[in-house]
């Protein structure tokens, strides 16, 4: 799963972008704590990384 592929998971579970200065952050209206990805869009998430960033962002299942 690519960095763009994780961005667009995440919208699509309701978080919005809010900053892009050479990473990506992003937030959600009811969720406390901003998520942040480093990383070029094209580049793979390891899989730890990408375990431990969805258990942040409470979406289960989606690995």
């Amino acid at each position: 799963m690519t960095v763009q592929d994780v961005i667009e998971l995440l919208e699509s579970n309701g978080w919005q972008r809010t900053r892009q200065d050479g990473c990506q952050q992003l937030k959600h209206d009811f969720k406390s704590r901003p998520v942040t990805l480093y990383g070029q869009l094209q580049l793979i998430v390891p899989r730890g990384a990408l375990r431990m960033l969805l258990r942040h962002a409470e979406i289960e299942g989606e690995t």
